[in-house]
């Protein structure tokens, strides 16, 4: 059996219905009104006729009729692309959680990285933050990491900064200062600890509970979603939240990587969206 991704249906969507693709550029940007959708399409519609070489046209030449728009809206409403509200005056219209990223690469639409990881044991630093010192690949600005409450608490410290290789600075050069000083406030203080008895630990014979670690990360994911792309990585942690976090990668078509750490070289495999 086969099925379309949420990234096939929306390319379809916007290289198909011009007025769907004016909507879905604009609540990339955030929520809009009825209004505003209305006069963005008129605006698209001008600028359509000027590229065809009409002349004497204004935007009011343009009309976008109540039932254009509805039609529009409620096509890409039904789909659980988008959603709409009443206010006091207004109907307001908003991107679903879980198509956010998949209008941004149908859009071709940039955002800063947010990555999502998670670590287990004190030696997953050393590695990662190698890694993340000299990657190039993504354009990572924030960065959380998951972890079972409690962990590198006992003697270990979370001081991730020490980890920097020293190379990093041995140039000296301005090149070197920047990168040391993006690697510091990267890394401060990236932790988000969850409840153990929700994480689980097998070690110590405590489940978890899956579900509940899967609504946890969401809530991370849905906070920080509008703001940045969030990636996720599988590599490591307790074994429940990799296993939420591909859950959450899989329903809102995030770009999940596995790295692998070897011989003090990485290789990253990107493992969703699912092409």
């Amino acid at each position: 059996m086969f099925w379309k991704t949420a990234d096939q249906v929306i390319q379809e969507e916007v290289e198909s219905v011009r007025p769907r693709k004016v909507i879905l550029d604009q609540l990339e940007g955030g929520t809009k009104t009825g209004k505003e959708l209305r006069d963005a399409i008129q605006t698209d519609m001008f600028a359509q006729a000027l590229r065809e070489g009409m002349e004497g046209m204004a935007p009011s030449d343009f009309t976008v009729t109540d039932p254009k728009l509805y039609f529009n809206t409620k096509y890409l409403e039904e789909a659980g692309i988008i959603t709409s509200r009443k206010d006091s005056r207004e109907r307001q219209f908003g991107l679903t959680p879980w198509a956010i990223q998949p209008v941004r690469r149908a859009l071709g639409v940039k955002r800063p990285i947010l990555l999502l990881t998670s670590m287990s044991h004190p030696e997953d630093q050393r590695p990662f933050v190698s890694w993340i010192s000299y990657q190039t690949e993504f354009d990572i600005v924030r960065l959380r990491i998951l972890v079972a409450d409690g962990t590198f608490r006992r003697g270990a410290s979370r001081n991730l900064t020490r980890h920097v290789p020293a190379e990093i600075d041995e140039k000296g050069d301005s090149d070197s200062s920047y990168r040391r000083t993006y690697l510091e406030k990267l890394l401060d203080n990236p932790w988000e600890d969850l409840p153990l008895e929700t994480v689980g630990d097998f070690d110590t014979s405590i489940p978890g509970d899956l579900m509940a670690t899967y609504g946890k990360i969401e809530a991370i994911i849905q906070n920080n979603l509008p703001e940045y792309e969030v990636v996720v990585d599988l590599s490591t942690g307790p074994p429940l939240i990799p296993t939420a976090l591909t859950l959450v990668a899989m329903n809102y078509s995030l770009t999940a990587i596995f790295i692998r750490h070897q011989g003090g070289a990485s290789t990253v495999t990107r493992v969703l969206p699912r092409e």
